[in-house]
C-alpha cells in the first residue's frame, strides 16, 4: 500500500485502482452501495454472465468514477 501511495504521481488511476482493490472498507456504506447496484444489474444479466465477469463489471462501474 505504501508503494502504491508513493507512485500515484505516475500512475495516477493505477494507484488509485490498487488501493481501491487492496484496502478493505471502513463501513458498509460502500458495500451496500454495491449491491444496490448489483441488484439493478444482475436482473438483466444474471442468465448471460459468469460471476467473474460480474464482479469485474461492478468494479470497473466503481473505478470509472474516480
Amino acid at each position: 500500500l505504501k508503494w502504491w501511495h508513493k507512485q500515484r504521481g505516475s500512475y495516477l488511476r493505477l494507484s488509485r485502482m490498487a488501493l481501491d482493490y487492496l484496502t478493505i472498507p471502513t463501513t458498509s456504506v460502500d458495500v451496500e452501495q454495491l449491491f444496490s447496484k448489483g441488484r439493478v444489474v444482475l436482473p438483466y444479466l444474471r442468465n448471460r454472465l459468469l460471476t467473474q465477469s460480474t464482479r469485474a463489471l461492478l468494479c470497473l462501474g466503481q473505478w470509472s468514477k474516480i
